[in-house]
């Protein structure tokens, strides 16, 4: 029964993951984000798109479905014996879901939101580093894309080095698995691979540029 509980958990993780938040907003403003600036459903073109308070509302409610099932299990709402293998899992399969949504014909956005959810959840302290770098990062460079690639490759390092301690810093009864670097790792990787096409955008001065 535990493990048929932890599978199912994994699948509604998926679907929360898969929900695309931002094309709702937009079809809520009568338009398919799909079809507009980067067409993709992402916080960023949404932003561009529908105007910052909209994309806004998008980083947060992707955050949130990427962290809801992760924390059940982190602050122990439910029982870790439900857990497959590690709560991580449950993020990595919504972040899954955030780029291959079944709501979308597996068509979605780059999962950066949804990842920032799942490592805000797992590990609070490594988020306030990720996110000051990706400030840092997006204010000097003006690149959304560059700013995110770069929290991504932060928090793989914070990933290791949390395991090495083996344990939060600032939650002093949390402590980090094998499964965090892990999952953090193939996160990072898939960020990576989708943002190859605004490298190739960067390098050839045709990225588009935040104005803050």
């Amino acid at each position: 029964m535990e493990i048929l509980i932890g599978i199912v958990l994994i699948l509604i993780s998926y679907l929360l993951g898969s929900i695309p938040v931002g094309y709702l907003i937009g079809k809520a403003k009568g338009i398919d984000i799909r079809n507009h600036g980067s067409k993709n459903i992402g916080s960023t073109n949404v932003s561009r798109t529908l105007g910052k308070k909209y994309g806004i509302l998008t980083f947060i409610l992707d955050a949130l479905k990427g962290g809801l099932i992760l924390a059940l299990f982190r602050y122990n709402i439910i029982p870790i014996e439900y857990s497959i293998l590690d709560p991580m899992i449950y993020g990595f399969f919504a972040v899954l879901g955030s780029i291959f949504p079944v709501f979308l014909k597996f068509k979605g956005g780059k999962a950066v939101a949804t990842s920032g959810g799942v490592i805000l959840t797992y590990s609070p302290i490594t988020f306030a580093i990720v996110i000051l770098v990706f400030f840092i990062t997006t204010a000097t460079s003006r690149y959304v894309s560059l700013g995110s690639v770069l929290a991504a490759i932060t928090a793989l390092i914070a990933s290791i080095i949390g395991f090495i301690i083996g344990k939060d810093l600032l939650i002093s009864n949390m402590n980090y698995s094998i499964y965090y670097p892990i999952v953090t790792i193939l996160i990072v990787l898939i960020i990576i691979i989708k943002h190859f096409a605004n490298f190739k955008r960067i390098k050839e001065n045709n990225e588009s540029k935040v104005d803050w």
